[in-house]
């Protein structure tokens, strides 16, 4: 079953070329005398134009014609015209180095003749092709500018446009938090001007989709269909009634899942597309074999291969193919799963689509399980993980090399500016240094004979000036270059710093599951090797308040290393149990690093809430959660070893809490009641916060937070901060 979500693409400059009938009537016009030159070069340039949308070939002809006049008439204008078209030409023929260089000469074209209005698209048309290479922070960098100058000159319209091309490039890289910015920019300008409301929230909803957050994708699809329903826009309907359909398939809600299938089914009658009807039936076979209507199912998968074309839409094609092979497994047909899948195999490989892939290996592995040959399930089941591997490891890495990349590119334009701007301070003080040398030059020859005797102890003076002016620019120079690398170093580690956060949990996805709760989180450097990490799956949300194996740059690497393990265990291999996760993270920690004797990895606490029976399932490593319940203060048990190589290796236990509403529940890291402080400079220890803990408890959450973070600072006082601090609360309603 693909499991795939539609929304909103990129939009670009060349949304509409034009009517047939409006390029009969510019290729009448040329063969009618004009006023000027200039004219015909606006013929020429709006033929090319018109024709991006019929013929490239015949786009290509009139612009090199509009190109050659405008050229030997010097017309500033026509040429720039006719390179914003050229661009296109070369961006759909996939000719992207051709395109950028036209983009980047016209932008400085742009920028020459003050067409401040115009290096909106130059930025946006740029900013596509980058996007089209993959290329994400150049992408986002040209798509940034084109925002900033659609705010200078307050095009709402063209402002919206590029929140949403911003909003599906961050998607695109998965850092979901900047593209639901975006979109939510973008909401703000589509309520002021009207239209395009509805694919904002469609967009909004594919986010929530991909973050696995389904009620709300839901919610933003159901706001979607609201505003298109009133505008009449049956194509974008059909995207969102699709979307909504597989949300709700899976979130088992079959009854609303088949609601919007009879939907799509009557947008399909109106459009009367093979397109549409292709979704409908791909849609409707998929829900069948949901609900174990397996021959019906099928009935619906043959309907909608009818309508693939393997050679026009190949992932399609693939699609119907899989879907047949598991409806097939289900009903016990093996050799036909086989069969199925194997082609839908072959036409994904010809795809480069490695989810899809990773879906197959993983159907075809139960298939073979069930027809009983468990070495060929073994071997695709390992192929499954080990593209899955590779998929997540190459994300994560397009994601740090898109957001070094752009950290690069903000310092290089800062060094730009700051070396255009000493180049001026150094012409002013050359040009004052030059007056007054020529105003020393007329004085010195009136007194030049009074000073004769002296000069020879001033061509002394002078040789021994010029030696100590080069000593220190010796020293400058040293000192310039220490400062440089200082720079450089405290440049990377907020880069680092930027990474880290991009990995932590995000407060709205924190207070979304648990309203009444607080992070005290505060690293001893500026990059931390405490963490603390969250994710939703099937119902259960899980929190980590975590301390890995140092602190600063290595420690931030350890938390990284360990956040993906943790998402692998739960998001992509679907471990349910927190014990069983935590020895998933030992394993990949034992297997990744711990060479040559090394033992680091983390303590920490992973909770497991199950939002439908309330019951809370937790594992820890060293660190025990507490609750404070009616005045008393209740320590869990913890095991004694940490996640990691270490000398007692035994399997972590998954223990539970049975919750009373009103309990109040904390996990820390050892950072708070290791500090040292007070009158006389000793540590605070655990007797001590879980006391504090006890006395600040008939306070709210949010006080309790403040007054954790008061009570730490004061007892730390002047004292450096030893280690770093995590600490999680949450009252249970």
């Amino acid at each position: 079953m693909r499991n795939w979500i539609l929304g909103i693409t990129l939009f670009t400059c060349s949304l509409s070329f034009g009517q047939t009938e409006y390029l009969d009537s510019l290729k009448n016009a040329l063969q009618k005398p004009v006023s000027s030159d200039t004219m015909r070069v606006f013929q020429y340039n709006e033929i090319a134009w018109t024709y991006l949308d019929y013929s490239l070939d015949s786009t290509y002809f009139y612009l090199q014609k509009a190109m050659v006049l405008a050229r030997k008439k010097n017309y500033p204008n026509g040429i720039m015209d006719a390179k914003n078209t050229l661009g296109i030409y070369y961006r759909l023929n996939s000719r992207y180095a051709e395109a950028i260089s036209i983009y980047e000469e016209l932008i400085r074209l742009r920028k020459k003749y003050h067409q401040e209005e115009k290096l909106i698209g130059g930025y946006s048309n740029l900013g596509s092709v980058y996007y089209e290479q993959r290329n994400f922070a150049l992408a986002l960098k040209n798509y940034q500018k084109a925002k900033e100058q659609a705010q200078k000159l307050k095009d709402d319209e063209r402002t919206l446009v590029l929140c949403t091309n911003l909003g599906v490039t961050y998607k695109a890289i998965g850092l979901y938090d900047q593209a639901i910015a975006e979109f939510e920019d973008g909401l703000k300008l589509s309520k002021r001007i009207k239209g395009e409301e509805a694919s904002i929230y469609l967009n909004l909803g594919t986010v929530y989709h991909d973050r696995q957050m389904n009620a709300q994708s839901i919610r933003y699809f159901l706001i979607a269909k609201k505003e298109v329903e009133k505008s009449g826009d049956y194509r974008l309907l059909e995207t969102i009634l699709y979307n909504l359909s597989l949300d709700y398939r899976q979130t088992k809600q079959f009854v609303k899942a088949k609601q919007m299938l009879a939907e799509l089914k009557k947008v399909a009658q109106r459009l009367n597309e093979d397109g549409v009807w292709f979704t409908y039936y791909r849609s409707q076979a998929n829900y069948l074999l949901d609900i174990k209507k397996y021959p019906e199912a099928l009935k619906m998968a043959e309907m909608a291969e009818k309508l693939s074309n393997q050679e026009a839409d190949l992932l399609d094609y693939a699609e119907i193919q899989l879907t047949k092979a598991i409806i097939y497994q289900q009903m016990g047909q093996s050799k036909l799963a086989i069969q199925h899948a194997e082609t839908a195999l072959d036409a994904f490989k010809d795809t480069e689509d490695a989810n899809a892939l990773v879906r197959t290996y993983n159907t075809l592995s139960e298939i073979w399980k069930k027809a009983g040959n468990y070495q060929l399930a073994l071997e695709y089941f390992e192929k499954a993980n080990s593209l899955q591997e590779k998929t997540d490891l190459e994300a994560v890495t397009n994601q740090i090399a898109t957001l070094n990349s752009l950290n690069e590119l903000e310092r290089k334009e800062q060094d730009l500016a700051l070396f255009k701007q000493t180049n001026q301070l150094i012409r002013a003080e050359n040009n004052r240094k030059s007056n007054l040398i020529l105003g020393l030059f007329l004085i010195g020859g009136l007194i030049v004979i009074s000073l004769g005797i002296s000069f020879k102890s001033n061509q002394q003076k002078k040789k021994a000036n010029a030696l100590l002016n080069r000593k220190n620019e010796e020293i400058e120079d040293q000192k310039s270059l220490i400062e440089e690398k200082q720079t450089e170093i405290l440049d990377s580690i907020h880069y680092a710093k930027r990474i880290q956060e991009s990995l932590l949990v995000q407060q709205k996805l924190l207070k979304g599951a648990l309203p009444e709760s607080f992070i005290f989180f505060q690293p001893k450097d500026i990059v931390s090797g405490d963490f603390y990490w969250a994710t939703k799956r099937g119902g259960k949300f899980y929190l980590a308040i975590c301390d890995s194996t140092g602190h600063g740059v290595p420690g931030a690497f350890m938390s990284a290393l360990n956040i993906t393990f943790l998402s692998e265990a739960i998001n992509q291999l679907g471990i349910m149990e927190p014990g069983k996760i935590f020895d998933h993270v030992r394993k990949r920690l034992v297997e990744s690093i711990s060479h040559d004797g090394a033992r680091d990895g983390m303590d920490g606490v992973l909770f497991c809430f199950d939002e439908t029976t309330r019951k809370l399932a937790y594992a820890a490593a060293y660190n025990n959660p507490v609750v404070v319940r009616a005045g008393e203060l209740i320590k869990f048990p913890a095991d004694k070893m940490p996640v990691g190589k270490s000398d007692l290796m035994t399997e972590f236990q998954t223990y539970t809490i049975d919750l009373q509403a009103g309990d109040e529940l904390f996990a820390y890291t050892d950072g708070y009641a290791d500090q040292f402080g007070g009158e006389k400079g000793k540590k605070l220890k655990l007797t001590n916060l879980h006391a504090y803990l006890l006395r600040i408890s008939t306070e709210k959450i949010t006080e309790q937070n403040d007054l954790l973070k008061e009570h730490f600072h004061t007892w730390k006082g002047d004292l450096a901060q030893v280690d770093d601090v995590c600490l999680f609360g949450v009252k249970l309603t």
